[in-house]
């Protein structure tokens, strides 16, 4: 727990992944879109709430 409360591990980083840049630029592109954005997030809820409450 104490290395939660560290300043650098709180900090956000580059990263030092190579990817393929068409795909970076796609994501950027979707991320930007509000209703890509809110669909995204819709799922993401539904995926949980049914991840949560499944037995």
């Amino acid at each position: 727990m104490n290395n939660l409360m560290k300043m650098e591990d709180r900090e956000i980083r580059k990263s030092s992944s190579t990817g393929d840049p068409d795909k970076i630029r796609e994501l950027k592109r979707r991320v930007s879109d509000e209703s890509y954005l809110d669909h995204a997030i819709s799922k993401l809820a539904a995926d949980l709430s049914h991840y949560l409450t499944k037995e």
